[in-house]
């Protein structure tokens, strides 16, 4: 199943707005939502658009892969 493209579709698909907040690494406006698994999801503001998708420290939030330590990571 695609991902929803519109607010309308994220409700219809199951996800759930649970406020807005600022983005602890650019400080852009963003909304968070649970999705219908229960995880949560940053928005950009005002659209279904994934804030990791167009912040520009969105590399500062990443888990590493399974199976490497923080510290793997973060060597390269």
């Amino acid at each position: 199943m695609a991902f929803p493209k519109t607010i309308d579709e994220l409700v219809a698909a199951g996800y759930k707005h649970e406020g807005t907040a600022d983005c602890r690494g650019c400080g852009a406006a963003i909304e968070w939502w649970r999705t219908p698994k229960g995880k949560k999801i940053p928005m950009d503001h005002g659209t279904a658009t994934p804030h990791w998708s167009t912040c520009p420290r969105a590399e500062d939030f990443r888990r590493p892969q399974a199976g490497r330590s923080t510290f793997e990571a973060l060597k390269e």
